[in-house]
């Protein structure tokens, strides 16, 4: 009787802490993309997105479904923010997504803004530069608060990239699938000094898989070759044990619950005026 009380008490503990670990990751998420449900469909709010050219879908993911994208010319998938999304990330936020490398792009990947480099043109980037590298950071009036982490991805495995900001500075983490995240080491900084608030770009769609810009010369972009899985947003600047628990394969109950099909309206009136609408899948 005994043994069996410990072996009872013990299981409810068990089931208390991961209980406690879920609770933890659902505080502050505000919007979340898991694919899983074959679409790009915002999980907690109406930040649906669509996707172009040969931008699909697939039963690949790190949990069920993922976007593909193939590196063709304008292949990837945009989501329109509304103005609560757009006051979040002008402050205090963390944005953390899955990533599978085929070939990594100068400067593509998952941002927001105008122009992805070269001046203060963007809210938040987290793109490849090359098959083993990323670039990060945030900008702040007229300062790119850019860091480059070389030597910190590899291709062909899942990886979990975090990037939070604590409305004082910006940290990057990369973790190989299940293993322990690192905080890549950064010549510009890794914490990076940060200071809020964010520029922030209304008019430009969060871009999954683009690069806009690169060099600062128009039509000059890239496109990754990879896929991409739960891209999830919160308003508040995650701890390293938090993403941990996200690296380990934790994911925050709120990001699984899909809205159903017919909920899926949204406004596309900016993103389909500035990239080309006839592009579209």
């Amino acid at each position: 009787m005994k043994l069996f009380i410990a072996i009872l008490t013990i299981a409810v503990f068990a089931i208390c802490i991961t209980t406690s670990v879920n609770a933890d990751l659902n505080d502050g998420v505000v919007a979340a993309w898991t694919f899983d449900d074959g679409k790009v469909t915002d999980s907690i709010g109406k930040a649906h997105g669509e996707l172009f050219k040969a931008a699909k879908i697939v039963d690949k993911g790190r949990f069920g479904k993922a976007l593909d994208v193939d590196g063709s010319d304008d292949t990837r998938a945009d989501i329109e923010f509304n103005a609560a999304l757009e006051k979040v990330i002008e402050q205090e936020f963390t944005v953390g997504y899955w990533l599978f490398v085929r070939q990594g792009r100068d400067h593509s990947g998952v941002w927001k803004g105008e122009k992805v480099g070269w001046g203060a043109f963007f809210t938040f980037r987290m793109v490849t530069t090359n098959d083993t590298s990323m670039t990060w950071g945030t900008c702040s009036g007229g300062t790119e608060n850019w860091f480059a982490t070389d030597g910190a991805i590899e291709t062909d495995t899942w990886l979990y990239v975090c990037q939070t900001v604590d409305g004082e500075e910006a940290i990057a983490y990369v973790a190989r699938d299940g293993k322990k995240p690192e905080i890549p080491a950064s010549g510009q900084g890794n914490p990076k000094v940060a200071p809020a608030p964010y520029n922030l770009f209304p008019d430009r769609p969060l871009e999954l898989g683009a690069g806009r810009q690169i060099g600062g010369n128009a039509g000059n972009d890239t496109f990754l070759d990879g896929m991409i899985d739960d891209v999830i947003i919160w308003d508040r600047a995650l701890s390293e044990d938090e993403v941990a628990d996200l690296a380990g394969g934790s994911r925050p109950d709120k990001a699984l619950a899909v809205k159903a099909e017919g909920k899926l309206a949204t406004s596309w009136g900016k993103v389909k005026s500035y990239h080309n609408r006839h592009n579209r899948r």
